[in-house]
């Protein structure tokens, strides 16, 4: 832990460490100006000097300090100066949902989890309005509060209309995690709205069955099985789920973004009339596998070696030119 409960960074006093990763780590901590409790992200300090990873943080910097939605969660960021770069974010006493989820006993109600799938179709429709794709949907960056109200957080790889590209030094245009990730990220394009609907169905699936769509020995299997495989239904492991609602997840899901919603506008719309959808008048048929990638267990094995390669050789790099920035 960088900075203990009790320290100081500018004027906010960390009261706690609330999570760790890769690139950020985030802190509760009490603003002593106003006696307010926010949250602090801070960028990893080894990350700090590389070009590629500052860009990155002020994108997600610019992308929330824009944002305003019951739904997401809001930047409390005054741009004062600061000593090291960070974010300051609103602090929602709650779990996110893998957490919440977990201490339910048993499947999210029906009645709840079609709440939640509108609540975050309505963030959705907001952010895409505004030229934002979040491209990390998943359980882990959803909050509920106390009154049940869902935020959506984590822009670190959302994309903005109009910035310019980052480069894929570090990290990978195709960012998102494995099991929510689009099949079109998976191939390496960016994404659009669309991969967000894709995020919004596997999630929704996982929530109604307690499961993720598809699954592997590794990661480079399940983002194989992104590519080639089918879900499931849903009402095949749980009888209770709406025709009409597993119709709208699984049309969510379709492999091909053209064979999905097109706008989160759509699937809000459908959210919204569940009772009045035939489930008959969706076409679910079986798409063909994308990009010809053949779902054995060689290949993914195969795969899994190139992932492993390809993961040692941007570890190399990225040391390299940590040195040369060291010893510039």
């Amino acid at each position: 832990m960088r900075f203990p409960p009790g320290s100081h960074v500018d004027q906010f006093e960390i009261v706690e460490e609330l999570g760790e990763g890769a690139y950020a780590e985030t802190y509760k901590a009490r603003d002593t100006t106003t006696g307010g409790v926010v949250v602090l992200k801070l960028m990893n300090p080894n990350l700090v000097a590389d070009p590629h990873n500052f860009q990155r943080f002020r994108r997600e910097a610019k992308i929330v300090a824009e944002l305003n939605h019951p739904n997401v969660l809001k930047s409390l960021d005054e741009e004062r100066h600061r000593t090291e770069p960070y974010l300051v974010l609103e602090y929602v006493e709650g779990q996110n949902l893998r957490e919440y989820a977990g201490t339910l006993g048993g499947p999210v109600p029906i009645a709840t989890a079609i709440d939640w799938g509108r609540q975050l179709a309505d963030a959705l429709v907001y952010l895409h309005a505004h030229g934002i794709v979040h491209r990390d949907l998943k359980p882990e960056n959803v909050l509920i509060a106390a009154d049940g109200t869902l935020r959506i957080t984590d822009f670190g790889t959302a994309l903005l209309d109009g910035a310019k590209r980052l480069t894929w030094r570090h990290l990978s245009e195709s960012l998102g995690t494995p099991d929510y990730m689009s099949p079109e990220q998976i191939k390496g394009d960016r994404g659009d709205a669309r991969s967000d609907i894709y995020a919004w169905g596997v999630l929704m699936y996982e929530v109604l069955t307690g499961r993720v769509p598809f699954s592997g020995d590794n990661w480079m299997a399940t983002m194989a099985a992104h590519l080639q495989q089918d879900p499931k239904p849903l009402r095949s492991s749980r009888k209770d789920v709406p025709p009409a609602l597993e119709a709208v997840v699984l049309k969510a899901m379709r492999r091909y973004p053209e064979h999905r919603y097109q706008t989160a506008e759509e699937l809000r719309a459908d959210l919204a009339r569940l009772d009045e959808l035939d489930p008959a008048t969706f076409d679910l048929a079986t798409e063909a596998p994308m990009g010809g990638m053949a779902a054995t267990e060689s290949t993914q094995r195969l795969w899994a070696f190139v992932a492993l390669v390809a993961v040692s050789f941007l570890g190399i790099v990225a040391v390299i030119i940590t040195l040369s920035v060291v010893l510039r």
